[in-house]
């Protein structure tokens, strides 16, 4: 989830965005656009501090990291992706992943491969990837990883073998983040359809530094 602003401090809730409370109002500095005062409370403000948040401290860095050495920092890459699959469920379907993180982290995975994985093979990617790298530190034995990989997620030997290429994967959630602020920038008009109200109405709701 965000990062809140703080009655104590200022707190960057993304780079050169910062969060204080002046009195007893909250505002937002966007320190890139002539340190302009926003509301934290609109939903444009709440955008801006999302996509700059992903972007720079996750996405960029990520990208930065595998051209640097593919095959050392795939770990961290890998997790970095990891996190945002089950992130950007939340703010996509306005329900916190509290209690059902594996539905949620199957939903969203289903999402970006579309008709692509059985539920069972994905339970053995959320078991070995993500509760392996979030909770012990490291994946769990069948987790291989190689830029030569032809997909971004392959299963092999009933499941048990995991095959990851991490630019593909990397790209794939770039790809699918930046169509998703497309969608919250998107105006709504009395011809959207339900869809594109429900996707912003969630973010709305989800994402808040207050």
């Amino acid at each position: 989830m965000s990062k809140r602003i703080e009655q104590s401090r200022e707190i960057y809730l993304a780079p050169g965005i910062l969060g204080r409370y002046e009195k007893s109002t909250p505002i937002v500095i966007d320190e890139r656009n002539n340190f302009a005062e926003l509301d934290p409370r609109d939903i444009e403000t709440k955008i801006k501090i999302y996509e700059r948040e992903v972007t720079e401290w996750f996405l960029s860095p990520a990208s930065d990291l595998l051209k640097q050495d593919s095959f050392k920092n795939s770990f961290v890459v890998l997790m970095i992706c990891m996190s945002y699959i089950e992130g950007v469920e939340q703010y996509k379907t306005g329900i916190d992943s509290n209690k059902k993180s594996k539905k949620c982290f199957i939903s969203s995975v289903n999402r970006l491969f579309p008709d692509k994985f059985s539920d069972k093979n994905l339970e053995v990617l959320y078991s070995k990837s993500r509760c392996g790298l979030f909770h012990n530190g490291m994946v769990k034995g069948g987790v291989v990883f190689s830029s030569a990989y032809k997909n971004a997620i392959e299963f092999i030997n009933n499941g048990e073998i995991i095959n990851i290429n991490p630019e593909l994967l990397l790209r794939r959630i770039t790809d699918d983040f930046d169509s998703y602020i497309a969608e919250l920038r998107s105006n709504i008009s009395e011809t959207d359809n339900d869809r594109i109200k429900a996707v912003k109405e969630n973010f709305n709701r989800m994402f808040d530094v207050l």
